[in-house]
């Protein structure tokens, strides 16, 4: 039988040998899967990423296979590796050859030019697309998804199947996170509605979406080895719903498990992640590939549910003496097998390439958009934002003439389709009212940029740009006061930085991130005002980096790390202690004003416990500038007496409008008991109090514009049941009273009680109703029951 639909699959799997189906699960190269022939079955080609074609690991996957590098059948990609940047250098300038001294180097790259056709027929290099944090921080899902349609066309140019980190959602638990800039936000909320439609738009191009890494995979220090101890709580609330969302929301069909070990285990040996919690409760159908060589144990990740352990070649001997002796299930091994198929029919190697060129054009479009939603204005005095263009301005720092574009590591993109910014401004104002580094008398403003790479493998040592960037800014700002010039900082960072050497001494400051390769003409238009940036903070940006909730917790020590901060990750944390940041989350200004006015409920007391029971908030944004722009209308919630532990308040949906001048746009949220629950670890199941919430309207946490009450109603999964001991009721205030009342008077007194409560405080209330109380009542069954049911409806009103 070969592979040809669904119907050909069971059939497959019963004709497959042991050794076979290991085989299929297991890399043949760094980035290739194998071809079993017999069945029909192709190799399917994974690469990064969700920024863009990584050139260098086809390159990499394209070398390891030329010179078949292998250690006992172990990939070893480090001595895979050493080569491939020279390799490179020449493969996309070949007028450098003659600087290699190797000649066996020479041969190798003249084969790796026969062998690169397969990936780029045609030697196009890709597009730099903007990284999570840039999608983040436009609070604009439609934009992501036309940025996800984009890749996923480019990705048909370089025959890839699986586009690996589309996306990334790991939390940003940590400004100094080195892969920081890969994730979206800090916040599960806004990852939650922005990640799936990225997920689409890869998918919806017919390339298979990857999301990564499952799970809280949030720092790179000791990534491969450190032991994470999070609270149930915690991983539900904050590091699991991106994912979730992108499975049920986005129908994500593969998922890559993570390095590092959560509360002792390996992610892609944890079979309670993978199988219950991603197969079983979410109901994930696709199929689980590890992270690049984490599948450390490979009979105990097949038996965890990581179905492709990548990459390759890796010997499965091993696997297959397990196997004899019992210790493999080789149903799990099938299901690996059912889903990896599955999915594979849907796969360009099988359907076939829709694309055979790039639109330059259309990647140029979706990038462009992306950051110019993406750009936050962080500060604008006076309004010196937008530049005068009939005045001169001067540009300080390399990164003027060319940003950082791109990460570095698995998201970096060697493309020939970067811009800059001082190249687009002279273009557009011409040579004598652009200047570099050199302040003229024509200069009107210095606009200088700093900057911080993110980097996989390492995390940032202090939550600040460069050195070398901190003398050249002392230096510009220095000439620039000296002329009486105002002055514009553009942070080009992967993360939060400390600016408080400097912020009191500039005019206005951009922070664009990592803007992809549209930067330079996407921050050339906003400075000039051809649109107002409407980008905003999906990360808190602290004044010092002691204020961070996991500062003294993160990276751990000796390969453990501590979560002490629960669920209390960005302005959750900043909120519940009151600590003022330098930029709060969810903080952008504009070129225009705006109001939020009108702000109504149309009831409000919500039914938690019917599904269907909603309530409609409305609220009108008025633009009250003259300019149009963009405003980002933010819903919190906050529990009055919350009886697990909770923040203030936390985003629970969002808005991005449109607004001319003048005009009122209506927006509309729906809020549900979704909104409103919290998870219990102690019961393990996601509960709602009854209580009173509060909405808060606005345009950042800290910027709120409106409040609104409104009184959830239904069983208090917190307070008194029948399984709440008889010691915790007399300790509730008024709880025993309550008790008493119904019990008929002469059946017990209150001493009774209070005495069997000192000897058997243990007993639930259940088990005392029926030992102590049912049997002394002198009533028909039927009545005794709905006595009981009163009391427990009565008592379920304290809460314990």
């Amino acid at each position: 039988m070969r592979l040809a639909d669904k119907s050909s699959i069971e059939t497959i799997i019963n004709e497959m040998s042991l050794e076979e189906k290991l085989t299929l699960l297991t890399g043949e190269s760094e980035f290739k899967g194998p071809a079993l022939e017999k069945y029909g079955i192709p190799s399917v080609y994974y690469l990064d990423g969700g920024t863009g074609a990584n050139y260098m690991q086809m390159v990499l996957d394209a070398y390891g296979r030329l010179k078949n590098i292998t250690d006992g059948g172990e990939a070893i990609f480090g001595n895979i590796f050493a080569p491939v940047p020279t390799i490179i250098d020449c493969l996309l300038n070949p007028e450098k050859e003659k600087d290699v001294k190797n000649p066996q180097l020479l041969e190798d790259i003249a084969e790796m030019r026969k062998m690169m056709e397969e990936y780029i027929p045609g030697g196009e290099l890709p597009g730099c697309f903007p990284p999570g944090v840039v999608f983040g921080a436009t609070w604009d899902p439609e934009n992501i998804y036309e940025s996800g349609r984009a890749l996923g066309k480019e990705a048909h140019y370089y025959n890839i199947d699986v586009l690996l980190g589309t996306p990334n959602v790991n939390i940003h638990r940590d400004p100094l996170g080195g892969r920081m800039f890969e994730g979206y936000s800090e916040d599960p909320c806004l990852v939650s509605k922005l990640a799936p439609a990225f997920v689409k738009g890869i998918q919806d191009e017919g390339i298979i979406a990857n999301v990564k890494h499952f799970a809280a995979n949030n720092q790179e220090t000791d990534r491969r080895t450190v032991n994470e101890h999070i609270p149930e709580r915690a991983l539900q609330e904050i590091y699991f719903p991106g994912f979730k969302a992108c499975v049920q929301e986005g129908g994500c069909k593969t998922v890559m498990s993570a390095y590092n070990a959560i509360n002792g285990e390996y992610c892609a040996l944890n079979k309670w992640l993978l199988t219950d919690v991603l197969k079983k409760e979410w109901g994930f159908d696709g199929f689980v590939v590890s992270d690049w060589t984490a599948a450390y144990d490979q009979v105990k990740a097949w038996n965890a549910g990581n179905d492709m352990d990548m990459p390759g070649p890796r010997s499965i001997k091993g696997v297959l003496e397990a196997a004899e002796r019992g210790e493999l299930d080789e149903e799990k091994v099938n299901d690996s097998v059912r889903r990896y198929l599955n999915i594979i029919l849907e796969m360009p190697v099988m359907k076939g390439r829709r694309y055979n060129h790039i639109d330059r054009a259309g990647s140029a479009r979706a990038a462009y958009n992306s950051i110019k939603e993406a750009i936050v204005l962080l500060k604008n005095d006076g309004g010196t934002l937008p530049l005068d263009r009939e005045k001169g301005v001067c540009f300080f720092g390399k990164k003027s003439r060319q940003f950082l574009e791109s990460g570095s590591g698995s998201a970096n993109v060697v493309t020939s389709e970067s811009t800059s910014l001082y190249e687009t401004m002279v273009q557009k104002l011409g040579c004598d009212r652009v200047s570099f580094e050199e302040i003229t008398d024509n200069t009107d403003t210095v606009v200088i940029t700093v900057g911080i790479v993110g980097q996989e493998g390492f995390d940032r040592a202090e939550m600040n740009v460069t050195a070398s960037d901190r003398a050249m800014l002392k230096r510009a700002l220095g000439e620039a006061k000296a002329k009486n010039k105002k002055t514009v900082v553009i942070l080009n960072v992967c993360g939060p930085v400390d600016v408080s050497d400097y912020v009191d001494d500039v005019d206005a400051m951009l922070c664009i991130f990592i803007p992809g390769m549209e930067g330079g003409h996407a921050v050339a238009d906003a400075l000039l005002g051809e649109f107002s940036p409407s980008g905003k903070l999906p990360v808190t940006f602290p004044k010092h980096y002691r204020d961070v909730p996991s500062c003294g917790n993160f990276p751990g020590r000796n390969k453990e790390v501590w979560y002490g901060e629960g669920i209390f990750v960005g302005y959750r944390y900043y909120d519940y202690r009151g600590i003022e940041p330098r930029y709060p989350f969810g903080y952008g200004l504009s070129y225009t004003t705006f109001e939020i006015e009108g702000a109504k409920t149309d009831k409000n007391i919500l039914n938690k416990d019917r599904d269907d029971d909603k309530i409609t908030v409305t609220v009108n944004v008025k633009n009250t500038g003259n300019m149009t722009g963009k405003e980002v209308v933010q819903l919190y919630i906050g529990e009055k007496n919350p009886a697990l532990v909770k923040p203030p308040k936390e985003l629970k949906d969002f808005r991005k409008v449109e607004v001319a001048p003048g005009e009122v746009r209506q927006v509309v949220f729906e809020v549900t008991a979704a909104e409103l629950a919290s998870y219990d670890d102690a019961a393990g199941k996601w509960v709602v109090q009854p209580d009173e919430y509060t909405l808060y309207i606005g345009t950042s946490s800290r910027d709120i514009a409106a409040e609104l009450k409104i009184q959830a109603e239904g069983w208090n999964a917190f307070g008194i049941s029948a399984d709440t001991p008889l010691g915790v009721i007399a300790a509730t205030p008024g709880a025993l009273d309550k008790m008493l009342e119904f019990i008929p008077d002469g059946i017990l007194t209150r001493e009774m009680v209070e005495l069997q409560v000192l000897f058997q405080d243990t007993d639930s209330l259940e088990g005392y109703w029926k030992a102590a109380v049912e049997s002394l009542l002198d009533l028909p069954e039927e009545e005794k029951k709905k006595l009981y049911e009163s009391l427990l409806n009565a008592m379920n009103a304290f809460v314990v």
